[in-house]
Order: C-alpha cells, then sequence, then structure tokens
C-alpha cells in the first residue's frame, strides 16, 4: 500500500511504499510526518462508514511506535487530526508485522480480529509520549492518578 505524504506548508506531495517506509523515512524524531523538505506534513484518508452516506475523513499527522524498533511486532498510534492543519484530536491504533527477511510478508492491520494487544508499560509510554508532544495535559493525567489513588479527590472526565 503506497501512503501519500502531503506538505502543509509548500504542497509537495511525497509518497512511502508501504507502512515500514512511512514510520522509518518520513516521520521527525517526535514521530510527526514530514515532506521531503522537512515541514510539517499528514496523509488524508477516507472511509465508507456502515451508516448510509457517512464517511469518515481524518488526517495522519504523525505516528507514535510503542515497540522497540528491532522486534518483529510493531504496535503503534498514528495521531489524527480531522482538519489537514487542525488539532490532533484521536489516536488511531494499529500495527504492523514484517516477515518479509525471513520469508514471510508485511502485515498492517489492526490486530487478529481486534485492535493490537499493548502492554501495560506500552500504554503508560503512549500516554507519556501524548503529554510529551502536548497533546494530553500533564495536570490531566495528573489529576486522574489522584483520582484513583484517593476516590475523595473529583475524577478527571
Amino acid at each position: 500500500m503506497v501512503w501519500t505524504i502531503e506538505c502543509s506548508t509548500c504542497s509537495e506531495r511525497s509518497s512511502a511504499s508501504d507502512i515500514v517506509d512511512l514510520l522509518n523515512n518520513h516521520t521527525e524524531a517526535s514521530g510527526w510526518f514530514r515532506c521531503d523538505r522537512g515541514h510539517q506534513a499528514y496523509i488524508q484518508k477516507s472511509f465508507d462508514l456502515q451508516e448510509p452516506g457517512h464517511r469518515w475523513e481524518p488526517f495522519l499527522r504523525g505516528a507514535v511506535r510503542l515497540a522497540p524498533p528491532s522486534d518483529t511486532y510493531q504496535p503503534f498510534v498514528f495521531l489524527v487530526s480531522n482538519k489537514r492543519d487542525g488539532a490532533v484530536t484521536d489516536v488511531w491504533f494499529s500495527y504492523y508485522k514484517d516477515l518479509r527477511e525471513s520469508g514471510g510478508r508485511l502485515k498492517l492491520g489492526y490486530g487478529p480480529g481486534g485492535p493490537p494487544v499493548l502492554g501495560t508499560t506500552e500504554v503508560l509510554k503512549l500516554v507519556q509520549r501524548l503529554v510529551t508532544l502536548g497533546l494530553v495535559p500533564a495536570e490531566a493525567v495528573h489529576a486522574l492518578v489522584v483520582s484513583s489513588v484517593n476516590p475523595r479527590h473529583t475524577r478527571f472526565e
């Protein structure tokens, strides 16, 4: 599957041949997608929903990897906005498994029968990355932790 990457600044288009190429060669260190000139970029997708006449048209703005690069199983989340230059408001869980070196194939998916499986440590790393990227306020995470430890505190919503 070819991924078309569009620049938010210079309107340049580039492409990645597969998910491994996309994540290895078209993201910066923090995980944001970049065009070949180094500007912030996005990938526009479009999906028909089950409800007649409804579509989901997300803009993928970056990806956060959740496993060491040496692991065969690579869970990650796409950082998603509703506009090409809008705020990231969602994370889309996915994974890939690359067995091409051992005669297998590259599989991109959403899990066998469901979403990717994440260890609890990976969930915590994801929350930490979302805070670091400024997508989730640290105060909200703190309030959530405090409310779970001390039920008399107001729960975060």
